[in-house]
């Protein structure tokens, strides 16, 4: 599992954190959880949308807090689409 930075225009940490964060957190719950719907393929979808459901809440309701409490100047995207 890997996760690319292009980081030749990054010249301080705020800026490091608004980039990585809260993406580096989606990409160690992707490396370490196997989901249920890796292992059988007939409820794939229906599970997926379960483990999306709880990725964003544990994300919203606990990793969050905890980067505000130490100060991290992470970034998320405003919901919509572009047309």
């Amino acid at each position: 599992m890997q996760a690319h930075l292009w980081g030749e225009l990054i010249a301080r940490s705020d800026q490091l954190d608004y980039m990585v964060f809260p993406r580096l957190l989606a990409m160690a719950e992707r490396a370490w959880h196997k989901a249920d719907w890796e292992r059988q393929q007939s409820a794939r979808q229906r599970v997926q949308s379960e483990d999306w459901t709880h990725f964003v809440n544990v994300l919203g309701h606990r990793e969050l807090p905890r980067l505000d409490s130490k100060h991290v100047s992470y970034r998320i995207p405003p919901p919509g689409a572009r047309y």
